[in-house]
């Protein structure tokens, strides 16, 4: 009697679950199906299945008692036996959502296979979302929000992040307090160029659930909202003190957005909280040297590097600071440093070259320093201007043009290189080539070069004819 009063309190549950096809099959089935249930329920797996097998027996023409089976043992974690029931379902009714929900989510499970090559995960992928996509619309009654969660995640592996959106918004609306689901909506809707859609989806609960504040914040910033996503980190940070990334990026974006106190401060803070970390002190010191005081920088990073004495980026970044501070020799002298312990270090080879090429000193030196720089990544623009300035210094004009013309095609907004090869041009007397590069140089992004010089070597250009002096 027991088991009777179980089994039909429990009918109303099956009902929901197995939909009108599963009432419609003979008593038997029916009987056995609900007393599979209670068994699955009660722990008695083997029994479980005994009677699902038995309702199969009772009723073969059932896809639903099938579709059944496929689920049990989708619940096992038995994917191969699943398969093999839900496409037996398929084969009696081509339209059963269950049978489609089972064989979409054991795909969508065997598409994260780390053996898989590309085309077998894309295969998954593919038959994944044809299953699901009929499991969702055969669903009646109240949505599940794994399906959609599982579909929009997969629409988003394959670019399609206007259906994403789509899926996932429908898993929100039914759980909006769920974070997982809010995540995956804002990437899809990141995915999707609505950025401000994004940001509202995570901004409704980041007060709440400042474990979103990570997210929230990458997405202000490339909204273009560098302050409001310095507030969001540190929103997270709140929840988070001890993570390096939170503080990196906040210190980062007070540096984009200049203010450079504020980001040195909380480098010098993360520094001595993480005294392993060299990322904080080089960033301390581009704040300090941001703000005009390059000596304070100097001591941070000279601590830096005997502290860490194998860490060529900081030592690199010295070099810079001291260059800076006009301390040439200091700057060589750690340039030459950093290339005694990595002598294939490309961009120590291109400083040192191009800081030579610039005073005009031991400029065969830099062009060979320069050149083993392009052996190693030659399609560089930064290392072809190098170069070409290098042979410009030493008199070489037809050299000079060659290398700084290919780089001014590669930076075309790069001031600096449109400058060199303005002023390579006239060295070589054509005077409106020359006036171009130089008004590209205007028209750059304005780094490393001095407007006023540039507009009176226009002006002085201007009354130029060709071959003229």
């Amino acid at each position: 009697m027991a088991l009777m009063r179980a089994v039909r309190l429990s009918v109303l549950l099956v009902l929901a679950v197995a939909g009108g096809a599963l009432a419609q099959s003979s008593g038997g089935a029916y009987y056995d199906f609900l007393i599979a249930r209670h068994l699955e329920g009660e722990g008695d797996t083997a029994g479980a299945l005994a009677a699902l097998q038995r309702a199969a027996a009772d009723d073969p023409a059932s896809a639903s008692v099938q579709a059944e089976i496929a689920s049990f043992y989708y619940r096992r974690n038995q994917r191969d036996e699943a398969e093999k029931a839900a496409n037996a379902a398929l084969a009696l009714d081509p339209d059963n959502a269950e049978a489609h929900r089972v064989l979409g989510l054991t795909a969508a499970g065997r598409a994260e296979g780390e053996r898989n090559t590309n085309a077998q995960t894309a295969a998954y992928v593919r038959d994944s979302i044809a299953h699901l996509e009929k499991a969702v619309a055969g669903v009646q009654g109240v949505p599940d929000p794994t399906l959609n969660y599982t579909l929009g995640r997969l629409y988003l592996l394959t670019g399609a992040s206007d259906k994403a959106v789509q899926s996932l918004r429908r898993v929100v609306d039914q759980n909006p307090g769920s974070v997982q689901g809010r995540l995956a909506l804002a990437q899809a809707q990141a995915a999707a160029k609505d950025l401000p859609g994004a940001i509202a989806t995570l901004d409704e609960i980041v007060d709440d659930e400042p474990r979103v504040a990570g997210p929230l914040a990458q997405y202000q910033q490339q909204a273009g909202l560098v302050k409001e996503s310095v507030q969001t980190l540190t929103k997270a940070l709140e929840s988070q003190p001890n993570s390096r990334e939170l503080k990196l990026r906040r210190i980062v974006a007070l540096y984009d957005i200049k203010d450079y106190a504020q980001a040195a401060e909380f480098a010098a803070e993360a520094q001595k909280q993480h005294p392993d970390d060299q990322r904080f002190p080089r960033l301390q010191a581009s704040a300090l040297s941001a703000l005009g005081d390059r000596a304070r920088a100097i001591e941070v990073l000279e601590a830096a590097t005997r502290a860490f004495p194998r860490d060529t980026i900081s030592q690199m970044a010295l070099a810079d600071v001291y260059s800076k501070a006009n301390r040439k020799a200091d700057a060589e002298r750690m340039a030459r440093q950093v290339l005694a312990l990595e002598p294939k270090n490309a961009n120590a080879l291109n400083y040192l070259g191009y800081m030579l090429a610039e005073r005009g000193e031991k400029l065969d030196e830099a062009i060979h320093l320069v050149m083993q720089a392009l052996e190693i990544d030659p399609d560089n623009g930064a290392f072809l201007d190098s170069l070409g300035w290098a042979h410009f210094r030493k008199g070489n004009f037809a050299e000079a043009e060659k290398y700084i013309s290919a780089a001014a095609e590669k930076m075309p907004e790069n001031s600096d290189v449109q400058d060199h090869l303005g002023d390579v041009l006239a060295r070589l007397r054509r005077w409106p080539d020359a006036i171009t590069a130089w008004t590209r140089a205007l028209g750059g992004d304005g780094q490393d070069v001095d407007r006023s010089t540039i507009e009176k070597k226009i002006s002085n250009a201007k009354g130029k004819k060709p071959n003229e002096k």
